[in-house]
C-alpha cells in the first residue's frame, strides 16, 4: 500500500486518489466460523472501498481495491445498485455510492447522542483556536469522523464527517490507541501493519508508538506534519465509565497557526479538558 501521507494541494489523501486499499475484514480467517457469512463480507467491502467525495469507480478498480475477480465484482455491484446502495452511470460505466448507504449513515448519526453533547463544546474550542475539531469512532484500522467543528482557515484541508484517517498517522487515531488496553493495542496494531507496505510500515510503526508512549504521559498525541504534510494537531481519547476508550477527539489545522509549541503549550491540555468535560456530560445520557 502506498504511503498515506497528504499535502494540502491535494487535498484528501493520495492513496484516496487512486483505487483505495479496502479496510481490512474484522474478522480473520482463523476466526470466521459457520455463521460467518463470506458474501456479505464481500458486499460491505465493495461498499466500503470508495474514497472521500465519493468517486466513482468502475469494476476493475473496485475488484483491485478488494482483491476479488473482476466477475464477482460485477455481480456484486449489480445487486448493490438494483438496492440502491450504489449508483450506476452509464456514460462513464463507473459507481458512486447510493442514496441506500446514506440513509444508514444517517441513522447511526442519529443514535448518537454524544455529537449532541459534544458539538458545543467543540464548537467554544474551535472558535478560540481558530482551528478544526473532530470528534471521531474507531472502524477497523481507521478513525471515522462523525462530528466536525471547522475553522474558515482549515477548509483548505477537505475533511468532514465520514471521513476515514489512518489510526497510526493521525493524532486522533494515536490518540485512541494510547487509551487501549496494551494486550488489545498491540494486536490492533497487528492488523495495523499489514494495511502497509513492509518498506513503510517500520517508520510509521515508530513515530506512532513515540506518540502513543508520549500521550500515555500527557494525555494527548501530536501529529508534526505527517499524514496532511501541511497540517499539526493534538489528539486523545474519549472514555466510557470504566475507562474504555470509544471516542477520540482531536485539535488541528495548518501548521502556520497550528504549531508545536502552541499545541504544548495551551491546545494540548485544552483539548484534553475538552474530553474530560465529554466524558462527564456523557455520563447523563447512559
Amino acid at each position: 500500500m502506498s504511503n498515506r501521507k497528504v499535502s494540502k494541494a491535494a487535498k484528501v489523501p493520495k492513496s484516496k486518489a487512486s483505487a483505495p486499499k479496502a479496510p481490512e475484514s474484522k474478522a480473520s480467517a482463523s476466526d470466521k466460523d459457520y455463521r460467518f457469512m463470506t458474501a456479505l463480507e464481500r458486499g460491505l467491502s465493495v461498499l466500503r472501498i470508495f474514497p472521500t467525495g465519493n468517486r466513482p469507480l468502475g469494476n476493475a478498480e473496485i475488484a483491485a481495491a478488494v482483491g476479488l475477480p473482476k466477475a464477482t465484482v460485477t455481480r456484486i455491484t449489480f445487486t448493490l445498485t438494483e438496492l440502491g446502495y450504489l449508483r450506476y452511470d452509464k456514460e462513464r460505466r463507473k459507481y458512486q455510492l447510493g442514496p441506500g448507504v446514506l440513509s444508514l449513515g444517517y441513522n447511526v448519526l442519529a443514535q448518537m447522542e454524544i455529537r449532541d453533547t459534544a458539538r458545543p463544546m467543540m464548537r467554544e474550542l474551535a472558535d478560540y483556536a481558530d482551528a478544526s475539531i473532530y470528534l471521531a469512532v474507531p472502524d477497523g484500522t481507521d478513525m471515522v469522523y462523525v462530528e466536525a467543528c471547522r475553522a474558515p482557515t482549515s477548509m483548505v484541508i477537505r475533511l468532514g464527517v465520514g471521513s476515514r484517517v489512518p489510526m497510526a498517522q493521525t493524532s486522533i487515531g494515536r490518540g485512541y490507541l494510547a487509551a487501549l488496553p496494551p494486550a488489545e493495542r498491540d494486536k490492533l496494531m497487528e492488523r495495523i501493519a499489514r494495511t502497509y507496505s513492509k518498506a513503510e510500515w517500520p517508520r510509521i510503526r515508530k513515530e506512532a508508538l513515540g506518540e502513543i508512549a508520549a500521550a500515555e504521559k500527557r494525555g494527548y498525541a501530536v501529529t508534526i506534519g505527517g499524514w496532511i504534510s501541511e497540517s499539526n494537531s493534538a489528539g486523545c481519547a474519549i472514555r466510557r465509565g470504566d475507562g474504555y476508550p470509544v471516542y477520540a477527539i482531536n485539535v488541528g489545522g495548518l501548521a502556520s497557526l497550528v504549531n508545536e509549541q502552541r499545541i504544548h503549550d495551551d491546545l494540548g491540555p485544552r483539548l484534553v479538558k475538552l474530553a474530560r468535560q465529554i466524558e462527564k456530560a456523557a455520563i447523563s445520557l447512559d
